[in-house]
């Protein structure tokens, strides 16, 4: 049995979709709108939900971009796709529609630049990432991906060099690391690439879940900025990771009396709004209280 008592719902001040994660699905439901049949290389973004959606207006999502038609038409995901695809792609004449994060993109012409004066380049981050995978492919021969403290001295890096970071990657970490850099070398341009509406997000999360007694956090399973908001809300407040409102169990909340609900960037508004419902469909529930 759920608790009697009268138990708060609180959204996060900041849930939905991030503005680069709304630009690329709006841009991508323009395209579909005029020509079905536009090839995926991958996940558009870490949310099932809506790629479902997209495949419904057309979208098909491939794995190799040998499985795509010569002339076909791509669709260049948010987290960008490496040099060697895109060389690929080319000489197979796709068509291109480029819908990479402008966040991601100003990284990808920061590294460019910097190897062509001169740096080494220390790429912070998961190098399975998409987006790591991507930028990597760029410097590759003038780079180092590092994920984890500890990492560093085994790498042996160059001078001078200049550091990077996966824009969603968990800020604690990448200080962890960025320490053990500038404390090893001499010559270091550090450059803060980490997304400001990711910290934002993690701060707000942060925040309410000093606040309540139990966070629910939504969005995609191999998102990794969902991943990471989920991570650290729970090192302070009981916390559940879910995709869909479905998920919920109503024993979750049996001793629960305030309830914070966060959502990652590429998670749906109307998906949150769910989560929010059930959570009120549940025994003596109180009021929505906006952040």
């Amino acid at each position: 049995m759920v608790n009697e008592e009268i138990m708060d719902v609180v959204i996060g001040r900041t849930v939905g979709f991030c503005s680069g994660v709304q630009r690329a699905i709006q841009g991508v439901q323009e395209r579909l709108g005029k020509r079905r049949g536009l090839y995926c290389l991958g996940e558009f973004i870490h949310n099932p939900e809506v790629i479902e959606s997209l495949e419904g207006l057309g979208m098909i999502v491939v794995q190799d971009i040998d499985a795509i038609p010569d002339r076909g038409g791509i669709i260049i995901r948010t987290h960008g796709l490496p040099r060697e695809t895109l060389k690929r792609a080319r000489e197979k004449n796709l068509e291109t529609f480029d819908f990479t994060c402008p966040r991601v993109k100003k990284t990808h012409h920061l590294v460019t630049r910097l190897t062509d004066e001169g740096y080494h380049i220390a790429i912070i981050g998961n190098p399975a990432h998409p987006e790591v995978r991507a930028l990597h492919s760029l410097v590759r021969e003038h780079a180092r991906i590092i994920e984890k403290p500890g990492e560093v001295e085994a790498l042996k890096l160059k001078e001078p060099v200049a550091v990077v970071v996966q824009t969603t990657f968990n800020p604690e970490i990448f200080n962890r690391i960025l320490i053990e850099i500038v404390t090893r070398l001499k010559r270091t341009l550090v450059c803060n690439t980490l997304c400001e509406e990711t910290i934002r997000r993690q701060r707000e999360a942060i925040a309410l879940a000093r606040e309540v007694d139990f966070m629910v956090v939504v969005g995609g399973r191999n998102s990794s900025n969902t991943r990471t908001l989920f991570k650290r809300v729970q090192e302070l407040v009981s916390a559940v990771h879910i995709e869909k409102a479905k998920e919920l169990e109503p024993e979750w909340f049996r001793e629960a009396r305030r309830v914070g609900i966060v959502s990652g960037a590429s998670t749906p508004v109307d998906e949150v709004r769910r989560v929010h419902e059930y959570l009120l469909r549940l025994p003596d529930q109180g009021a929505l209280k906006e952040r």
